[in-house]
């Protein structure tokens, strides 16, 4: 006995009535048997009223020093000096400083900030010269003359801005004193507020080479790396000034920010194994 052939299926024309009536209804309906509430929208956690404004403010680079500091022996120096802290955090030293005067005499000039510190057993002088501008030749004069004159451990020269050439005498100074350490440091400004600011110290990148493209390369990426160092001391400042303000729209940032900083550190690892400390001298 012969059987017919199937008809042939029209699946162009199943898919259709399948989607006419697919449209009719709720597939979520249908699949639960039961009524699909909503989820709540995601929202920040509660803030004070005001809170975007003060976080602005917060956050504002301080960008004029003399809108907070008029006078620089009258008002800046004496701030400084009650903040000797910042300068130890800032040029990494092993003890802490203490004071012993400002605007003191030395060898004919005026030294904004002697203080001491404990250099292994022996208390050493450290000449702290301020400006409240970019470098000039009086300052670093006078910087050199005192710290000379009482057998300094360590120079330091703030301000708000080197000079290229006066860097490069720092980081020669630096280099060749055997006994004395020559710091360069720039004021940044950290937190501003309408009536006072914070301000950190940070080290400048060394001076600019335009004809040395790889070393100006380095320098960017030296001068990357403070920026993102200041901005973490910012954070870290904010957090604690201001428990009840809701930060955790950057942990990710901040987590991403870490990733990146252990590979660096991994990488530079590397890197210094293949370097030496000085450079080779070439053979005769």
């Amino acid at each position: 006995m012969t059987m017919d052939a199937a008809p042939a299926v029209d699946w162009a024309s199943l898919g259709q009535s399948f989607a006419d009536a697919y449209a009719e209804f709720d597939a979520n309906d249908y699949l639960s048997g039961k009524e699909v509430v909503p989820e709540p929208a995601v929202v920040d956690a509660e803030e004070p009223e005001g809170t975007d404004k003060l976080r602005r403010v917060w956050l504002r680079p301080v960008e004029d020093v003399r809108t907070y500091f008029a006078h620089e022996a009258a008002s800046f120096t004496p701030w400084l000096a009650k903040r000797l802290h910042i300068i130890e955090n800032a040029a990494w030293f092993d003890n802490p400083l203490t004071l012993v005067g400002t605007e003191q005499k030395i060898a004919g000039y005026r030294i904004d900030i002697l203080a001491k510190t404990l250099v292994g057993n022996r208390e050493r002088f450290v000449v702290i010269e301020n400006q409240l501008e970019r470098t000039d030749a009086d300052h670093l004069g006078r910087l050199i003359t005192c710290a000379a004159e009482v057998e300094a451990s360590h120079a330091v020269w703030i301000t708000t801005e080197f000079r290229d050439d006066h860097l490069k005498v720092m980081e020669a100074l630096q280099r060749n004193h055997r006994d004395c350490s020559f710091i360069p440091l720039v004021i940044d400004g950290a937190l501003a507020t309408e009536r006072a600011a914070s301000f950190d110290l940070v080290t400048p990148p060394t001076y600019s080479s335009p004809d040395d493209h790889l070393r100006e390369k380095l320098q960017e990426a030296l001068r990357k790396a403070h920026e993102v160092h200041i901005a973490m001391q910012r954070l870290r400042d904010l957090l604690v000034d201001h428990p009840e303000v809701d930060f955790s729209r950057y942990r990710d940032i901040v987590e991403e920010t870490g990733s990146w900083s252990h590979s660096v550190d991994d990488l530079v690892d590397q890197l210094l194994v293949h370097i030496p400390e000085e450079r080779r001298k070439r053979a005769a």
